[in-house]
């Protein structure tokens, strides 16, 4: 009885490892296939990323590869890509066989990261929507994506020169280094996007005739025109009047 017992664990146990083998095999293909099929006739090799010419600082919105749905301009949706995206040359990354591979920005449309945890972190490709004074960035991340109105956010990278000198021990060789900037935007049920400054004046004025409102519901909910999550109360709010 045990020796019947026991074949028939390991024949479970077998079966068992194939199906979850075979589950994963399938979806490391599927993975590849949506990569092949992302990156055929519009992508660029790296060869040489900034980090490695001496510059200090990270380029990426965040150094982990994460799982991303990409959406494509033809429609297409591409699930669970391995990808980063790189803010100093404005695009997102994924990873094909040995090599890391920059996206044209004129195939997607916007990306979604999942990030630990399952929060989600959504780029929208601005071009043919923003034009202009906001210079080349691409993407945009959606903060709040309303019927109307909504919050964006530009992510961008600045060198800042390092500053040779001496010090008491002798000369000091210092790097140039990548500094983050951010930059809230507002854009309004017309399509147009208006940088934000947070303080009271500035946001009250985006509002135009519903500022009245607008300031009333800041001061029931105790709101700070000063805090980013909360212009985003203001603006879901605002959406709500239009």
């Amino acid at each position: 009885m045990f020796c019947k017992k026991s074949t028939l664990f390991t024949i479970l146990a077998a079966m068992l490892y194939f199906t979850f083998a075979g589950s994963v095999q399938a979806q490391d293909m599927a993975q590849r296939g949506n990569v092949e099929n992302l990156i055929r006739g519009n992508s660029v090799i790296i060869t040489a990323p900034l980090r490695a010419s001496g510059v200090m600082g990270s380029p990426y919105f965040t150094d982990a590869w994460l799982a991303a749905d990409i959406h494509l301009n033809n429609g297409q949706v591409l699930e669970d890509v391995r990808s980063r995206y790189n803010i100093w040359s404005d695009a997102i990354e994924v990873v094909h066989r040995a090599d890391t591979l920059q996206l044209s920005e004129v195939l997607v449309r916007g990306f979604t990261f999942i990030m630990p945890g399952g929060n989600e972190i959504s780029f929208q490709n601005r071009i043919g929507v923003m034009p202009g004074e906001f210079g080349r960035n691409a993407y945009l991340q959606v903060l709040h994506s309303g019927e109307q109105a909504g919050v964006y956010k530009r992510h961008s990278r600045v060198i800042r020169e390092a500053q040779q000198g001496a010090s008491g021990f002798g000369f000091v060789e210092r790097h140039d280094s990548l500094e983050p900037r951010e930059m809230l935007l507002f854009k309004d049920e017309n399509g147009e996007f208006h940088r934000v400054r947070l303080n009271r004046r500035n946001v009250l004025r985006l509002f135009g005739d519903h500022s009245n409102a607008i300031r009333d519901y800041a001061r029931q909910n105790n709101l700070d025109f000063s805090s980013e999550r909360d212009f985003v109360r203001l603006v879901q709010h605002y959406n709500t009047l239009l």
